[in-house]
């Protein structure tokens, strides 16, 4: 065996258990597959594959497949750091963003960057912080931008806080609730919520009750809000066409607030913060275009109001 191609073809075989589609999905012919593989058993003077009837790896198989996933993720891995040290002008960048710090910096750091370094390929994903954190630690994202809360646990994740900020709800200036001069918690709970989901720990100062606002899954440990969304733009067309309330910072419903078509509610709950950074893996050397990002967004989040 002498390739990294060989060890894909390995993998192929043993993932299709049959030579035309293996041979279809690594974009080879049948009989130049069939041909390589032979000539590794010869050098490796073993039978890696069983033909009769059905394909399947043998004993030395199994181990070629066991030793070779390994070397793959470090070719891979050796792959894009090679691809880092190339900078700026050649690569890519994942990322993946909780919905309120997308839209409050992360969409705008991405066409500032985009502006500097037009040939850089740039793919932006919207996840609740969670899912955001699953992302990196995979390896599909190259960074994450969103709630720190539960990513802070985990010691194969670093984080760097950038924002933690109250939140404020709002509705729609036609709401029953928009002309009261006070309200408490209670007020609230009797209409759906629209939002992100999130972590179960708000359950510290929700109560886990059958009522409009929203629904505790435990067997996830996540809170949802009555109507689950994904971008805080969802959200305002869904408060401003119903009786669900929202929550977001002052700065991004603002106009719409001037303008009289959102009300932001008079009750104030000092728990209800975001609390949203990067994120990243531990020991993982993060990408010039990376490192050029988290420069952009914190100097936008700088220039913001708390």
């Amino acid at each position: 065996m002498h390739s990294i191609h060989h060890l894909k073809l390995i993998q192929a075989l043993a993932q299709h258990r049959h030579f035309g589609r293996a041979a279809a999905a690594l974009g080879v012919s049948q009989p130049g597959l069939t041909r390589s593989l032979k000539q590794i058993e010869e050098v490796l003077g073993v039978r890696l594959f069983d033909r009769d009837g059905v394909v399947a790896p043998t004993l030395f198989g199994e181990i070629v497949l066991s030793r070779g996933t390994a070397v793959l993720g470090d070719f891979a891995e050796m792959m894009r750091e090679i691809s880092l040290a190339k900078g700026l002008d050649v690569g890519e960048l994942n990322v993946v963003a909780g919905p309120y710090p997308a839209e409050i910096s992360g969409q705008k750091a991405i066409g500032l960057l985009s502006e500097r370094h037009p040939s850089l390929l740039v793919q932006l994903k919207t996840k609740d912080g969670l899912h955001a954190a699953d992302d990196v630690l995979n390896g599909s994202a190259d960074l994450g931008f969103a709630d720190i809360s539960e990513a802070s646990d985990n010691k194969e994740l670093d984080v760097e806080p950038i924002r933690t900020s109250v939140l404020r709800f709002f509705c729609r200036a036609g709401h029953p609730l928009a002309r009261r001069k006070s309200l408490g918690l209670d007020d609230l709970l009797d209409y759906p919520w629209v939002g992100p989901s999130a972590s179960a720990r708000i359950k510290k100062w929700l109560p886990d009750v059958p009522k409009p606002f929203g629904v505790f899954d435990h067997a996830r440990e996540r809170f949802h809000p009555r109507i689950t969304v994904e971008t805080v733009f969802a959200a305002q067309q869904i408060v401003a066409a119903g009786n669900g309330l929202a929550v977001a910072l002052p700065a991004l419903v603002g106009e719409r607030i001037t303008d009289g078509t959102f009300v932001t509610l008079p009750v104030e709950l000092p728990w209800l913060r975001l609390n949203y950074g990067f994120i990243f893996k531990r020991g993982r050397t993060r990408s010039p275009s990376a490192l050029a990002y988290m420069e952009i967004v914190r100097k936008i989040e700088a220039a913001m109001p708390e």
